[in-house]
């Protein structure tokens, strides 16, 4: 069986928990009667990868930008360190999710000790319209929770619509002109130039999709990616939806996609970036004794990236044609 974390939003963690938020609301008060000299000041820092990647193309070298997690971690187990609030109280422009994942100590800790004056804050589930991460009549088997549930979780992968990064990357240009009206031209030319290829990915995505022969996507997987499968009217399945935390293979939900792969003849099982789920590999591996050779290919999500590729400046572009390559073969 799977075994997940619970799905309420803002999750209970015990004392420690509560010794946290305590420490937290001490260490903000301290930092704000304390002076910053000698910390090296990040203009705009971003919980995410996403918001960071907006952040940079449009700040160019006029302004810096920082991610709070470290590259390879695990967006939903992060907690801010003393030095990560440090450099969110010295902030321009501060950038959260807004989801399960950043809200609760953001806005229950860092939110109301911050200075609207100098920190111009966004959130993302703020900026676009949210989808509720419930049962899906179109896709029920996708479903790990009853179709009851009483409280409809919102998917805060928001980024990961193409159109809703265009308005994303827009919010966050007006949020650095606002904070330096000076070179407000040149972030406005950064953000068109960003959202121009943003645009060019989108035609060829929906060109992909007018042309598929299968329209079905299997993510053996968590599955952070409802804004896009809606945006371009895919079929999915996944393992389990959202991005709950799973603690052991489900062999019936294992079968259950092997089945939906073998009579669908499926080419292509998607996995997560930085995912330590054995299902792809589980799955491939009996469509093979079965006689059908499925490849297993990596969707990026975006919400964290690995050490390697932070270094090496990959971007939510480039991350968006390695999915367009896959694409092409899975719907093909």
């Amino acid at each position: 069986m799977i075994i997940v974390d619970p799905s309420s939003k803002y999750k209970k963690r015990g004392t420690m928990k509560k010794f946290f938020g305590l420490f937290l609301v001490l260490l903000i008060s301290l930092i704000s009667f304390t002076s910053c000299k000698g910390i090296e000041k990040t203009n705009i820092v971003s919980t995410c990868f996403a918001g960071y990647d907006f952040a940079s193309h449009v700040a160019g070298d006029k302004k810096s930008a920082s991610m709070l997690l470290a590259p390879g971690q695990e967006l939903h187990d992060y907690s801010p360190s003393p030095s990560d609030i440090e450099r969110i109280i010295s902030s321009e422009v501060f950038i959260y999710i807004g989801g399960e994942s950043d809200a609760e100590w953001v806005e229950k800790q860092i939110l109301p000790e911050l200075n609207k004056d100098k920190t111009l804050v966004l959130s993302l589930m703020d900026i676009v319209k949210t989808k509720g991460n419930t049962y899906d009549e179109e896709n029920p088997e996708s479903a790990q929770e009853e179709k009851e549930e009483e409280e409809a979780e919102l998917d805060e992968h928001v980024w990961n619509s193409i159109s809703n990064a265009i308005i994303i990357v827009e919010a966050i240009s007006n949020a650095i002109s606002k904070i330096d009206d000076t070179n407000s031209e040149y972030y406005s030319k950064n953000a068109e130039s960003y959202i121009s290829s943003l645009v060019s990915l989108d035609k060829e995505i929906k060109s992909i999709v007018e042309n598929k022969k299968n329209d079905l996507l299997i993510f053996a997987d968590r599955f952070p990616l409802l804004y896009f499968v809606k945006e371009y009217n895919l079929k999915y399945d996944a393992a389990y939806k959202g991005c709950a935390t799973v603690k052991q293979e489900n062999t019936i939900v294992t079968e259950r996609l092997i089945k939906k792969v073998i009579d669908n003849h499926i080419k292509v099982v998607f996995q997560i970036e930085l995912s330590e789920s054995n299902i792809a590999a589980s799955i491939q591996n009996e469509c093979k004794k079965r006689g059908q050779e499925v490849l297993v290919r990596t969707f990026y999500t975006m919400h964290n990236v690995s050490k390697e590729d932070y270094q090496n400046k990959v971007s939510y572009v480039d991350f968006m044609k390695k999915n367009i390559e896959s694409l092409k073969i899975a719907l093909s």
